[in-house]
């Protein structure tokens, strides 16, 4: 296994702590699962495919130790689903967020919740997943919730006249929204679980800028082809300062799950903002702002029609 040394010197060790990743079976998603397994954690792969997601358990670092739940983004069933086998659990430390759509398509179309489907998979599956699986953590002390966002949200604006991409669609845009909408939430989330007194922590990560050709090798995970291996011996010493492997950029999420104490509303990325040691940056300041925050969390319990956090005893 590859060690990651720098991570692990600012990292909690995770034994006995049970993490669920969705999107593990992949990309940043099954790194992040390899690296908390490294640190000791029981991990819970969650993927769309259980043969995918048995594979990516039998990569990692004490397999036995591990599980696998299916949920498929775009199935809301599967969701609910998951969400509720989550929900059962004796304790839940860690939720990873970290699936969803990076190439939108060409025109729009309807995902879950009849919404723009980047923003379906991206956002509102997601929050569904989290609303069903709260009770789990909310059992565990100081659990933590971790959103993946983008650091594309500092260079497109936010209009929350248009976040559902319904009068102007385009790809790159609507993937924009929907990072934004998952930083919003994230931060309002931690806002709100703050005010109520919860021990769960809600932290918001950006994974950098990452490329298969720069990706470690997994057999059956990742596997690059001998034309990618050589475009990452030349690529990785020219951009080194502006991409990187997708097992680097799953180290801020993984910082989020492990660091032993955070500040409230902390926001982690590469110090270097598309590749680096992950720290804790200054986040967009459009995705700290309380107002946008408040609607993206009425507008998602709107399109969800439930409330995602219930009133306390």
């Amino acid at each position: 296994m590859i060690q990651y040394s720098k991570l692990q010197t600012s990292a909690d060790r995770l034994d006995s702590r049970v993490i669920a990743v969705t999107g593990a079976t992949s990309g940043v998603g099954y790194f992040i699962a390899e690296q908390l397994a490294e640190l000791g954690a029981a991990v819970i792969v969650i993927g769309r495919s259980a043969n995918r997601a048995l594979a990516a358990v039998e990569l990692l670092p004490h397999p036995h130790r591990h599980r696998v739940l299916v949920a498929d983004l775009d199935d809301v069933d599967t969701v609910r689903s998951a969400g509720g086998r989550l929900a059962e659990l004796d304790r839940l430390d860690g939720l990873v967020l970290n699936a969803g759509v990076v190439s939108p398509d060409r025109t729009r179309r309807s995902g879950p919740f009849g919404v723009d489907h980047t923003m379906g998979v991206n956002h509102l599956a997601h929050a569904e997943l989290l609303r069903l699986a709260l009770p789990a953590l909310e059992r565990t002390p100081a659990a933590r919730v971790i959103h993946l966002g983008s650091f594309v949200t500092e260079k497109y604006p936010f209009d929350p006249t248009d976040w559902l991409s319904v009068r102007d669609y385009r790809p790159r845009i609507a993937y924009t929204n929907s990072k934004h909408a998952v930083q919003l939430f994230g931060f309002e989330l931690a806002r709100r679980l703050e005010d109520r007194g919860h021990s769960t922590r809600s932290i918001v990560v950006h994974p950098g800028a990452a490329i298969d050709a720069l990706t470690v090798d997994r057999p059956g995970i990742h596997q690059r082809s001998a034309l990618q291996r050589a475009a990452g011996a030349v690529l990785g010493p020219l951009f080194s300062r502006i991409v990187a492997g997708k097992q680097h950029a799953a180290q801020s999420a993984v910082l989020a799950v492990t660091a032993p104490a955070l500040p409230s509303m902390a926001y982690i990325g590469p110090e270097r903002r598309e590749v680096g040691i992950p720290r804790i940056v200054p986040a967009p300041p459009i995705s700290l702002d309380p107002e946008l925050g408040a609607f993206i969390w009425d507008e998602t319990e709107r399109l969800l029609g439930r409330p995602i956090l219930t009133a306390r005893d």
